[in-house]
């Protein structure tokens, strides 16, 4: 008993304060330097667009240097393709463990590989690459720190993807929630545990660093003093339904684009597709600053009420063409911004209708442009309550909780009733199917025993985190097991395991590392492949 008890002290202490803490303070000071450098790199690539944009004469020699840019892109690209597209969906899917990846390639190549995509002003942001190289770190510190416990890996991995979402957006509850309701979608006192200590220690680390260099670690700074009247809460119920229609139209847009890019342009080789993205980037970014770029610039302008409505539609529908296009394709870049960009621009567009016809006051003009941001969000992505939670925490709208929670609301409320996929699925979908293009899955059955000493030991099976696709069909249990009547598997007691897999092999060492190592008289032995009698997620 008391063997058993250090044994499941030793698989919460170490994984979920010690190494997560380790990887958190690792992750912040990676994300700070990350930041700094993306700053320094929009900065320069604004100056060239404006000298250009004077100057129009240099016109062939930036074309040429985003024909540069895109063939270095290729070339990392291709030789690591876990760091093509959306770092987020990349991250989950990852956490999910639905896609291998390298974790040194990740740090490395997704930091060159995005200075790349921000310097031509390919409209996607770097809290996508902060969150997949803050779980590349969770991976690392496993393997450097404690590599015979590959059952800690995605737990720690969990806490590095929030410590780098934290870190990049100044938001450490909502990175916190992100383990939970998107990477997971489940409670865990584990992943709590992990991802809480991760994202304290990156953004004591992230705090420290900008304190010490006098740069700001939110990712907006918004000043919001006023409070919108119940009396005019029918101004959200409009934002909410607009942003949730356009969160629908946005999505199908995409597996739209995904659908031509398979089978229309699936010729056309992977450097062209980079090079006419950068090329057309270069061209629309000489004519529009608005048009390119993550959106940053254009949310803090449309917080301080610049912009002509039909440019708005106009930017809309340019940036939407392009960050569909290059994610499709897998530019290196975050999803997240943009997306609030969208968000932005559709609230703007609301108020400033509602303004014009008289039935909403100009003061409440912000507070649209901040319940937009949170609607788009959290119908896009189908997470509304770490839409609400960076709303309240990032964009000062603790005292608008109420109209922000209706705005989103309402539009998760449209996405949900049209039926449609998260758009992180939808994305995470065609990078599974692409990593297993061509191999068949294969049904498997088998029965495993929990071995003493290991990571299952004294925890329920709602919160392991099995291999993608394990159902637990029933549980055996030990004599020890029923005789001392404890919550939580034992040592001995027999699990009946059913999944699909692409590697058997693989799942079974997947399996291993969480139940200990199996003897060859019971899990390779009893398995068997083919059994149609009980119904399994779909990969």
């Amino acid at each position: 008993m008391k063997q058993k008890r250090l044994t499941y002290m030793k698989n919460i202490i170490l994984p979920c304060f010690l190494l997560s803490a380790l990887t958190g303070i690792i992750t912040g000071g990676l994300i700070f330097l990350f930041k700094i450098a993306a700053s320094w790199v929009i900065g320069r690539s604004e100056e060239i667009y404006a000298f250009v944009r004077t100057y129009p004469v240099y016109l062939p020699l930036l074309l040429v240097g985003a024909v540069l840019l895109g063939v270095l892109t290729w070339l990392i690209l291709r030789h690591a393709p876990h760091c093509r597209g959306g770092g987020i969906p990349t991250a989950v899917a990852i956490l999910r463990g639905l896609i291998p990846f390298h974790w040194i390639k990740s740090i490395f190549l997704l930091f060159a590989s995005a200075m790349m995509s921000f310097l031509v002003g390919v409209p996607l942001g770097n809290e996508g690459p902060s969150v997949q190289m803050g779980t590349a770190v969770g991976r690392g510190t496993v393997h450097v720190a404690a590599n015979k416990h590959r059952a800690w890996d995605r737990y720690i991995m969990t806490g590095g993807a929030c410590a780098g979402f934290a870190a990049a957006t100044g938001a450490p509850l909502t990175g916190i929630f992100f383990a939970f309701e998107e990477a997971h979608r489940r409670f865990s006192p584990m992943i709590f545990m992990s991802a809480a200590t991760a994202v304290v220690a990156s953004s004591t680390v992230m705090n420290a660093l900008c304190g010490a260099t006098g740069i700001n670690p939110s990712l907006f700074d918004i000043r919001l003093e006023i409070s919108l009247s119940l009396l005019h809460l029918y101004a959200v119920l409009v934002v909410g339904l607009v942003c949730g229609l356009c969160a629908v139209l946005f999505t199908k847009l995409y597996r739209a684009m995904r659908a031509l890019l398979r089978k229309g342009l699936a010729r056309v080789p992977f450097l062209c597709q980079i090079l006419i993205i950068f090329v057309a980037v270069s061209l629309i970014g000489v004519v529009s600053a608005a048009c390119i770029g993550s959106g940053h610039g254009l949310i803090e302008e449309l917080l301080e009420g610049h912009g002509v409505w039909y440019l708005l539609i106009l930017y809309a529908c340019v940036r939407a063409i392009f960050l569909i296009v290059a994610n499709n394709v897998g530019i290196t870049g975050g999803l997240f911004v943009p997306s609030l960009a969208f968000g932005a621009i559709l609230g703007a567009l609301c108020a400033r209708a509602m303004i014009a016809v008289g039935i909403l006051p100009e003061e409440y003009y912000v507070i649209m442009v901040i319940v937009g941001m949170a609607s788009f969000l959290g119908a896009s992505s189908r997470t509304p309550i770490t839409a609400i939670m960076f709303a309240a925490e990032a964009l000062c709208g603790f005292s608008n909780l109420l109209p922000i929670a209706l705005g989103v609301t309402v539009a998760f409320l449209v996405i949900e009733t049209v039926g449609l996929p998260a758009f992180n699925d939808t994305v995470i979908e065609g990078k599974v199917e692409a990593e297993h293009a061509g191999k068949t899955p294969q049904i498997v059955d088998a029965h495993f025993t929990v071995q003493p000493g290991s990571f299952a030991v004294g925890k329920e099976i709602r919160d392991i985190l099995w291999p993608p696709t394990c159902v637990i069909l029933s549980v055996e249990k030990s004599a020890e097991g029923k005789q001392n009547a404890e919550p939580g598997l034992s040592a001995d007691d027999i699990l009946h395991v059913h999944y699909q897999t692409y590697d058997p092999l693989r799942t079974v060492e997947l399996l291993e590392d969480l139940i200990g190592e199996q003897d060859g008289s019971n899990a390779r032995a009893s398995m068997h492949l083919g059994n149609e009698g009980h119904q399994v997620p779909e990969l």
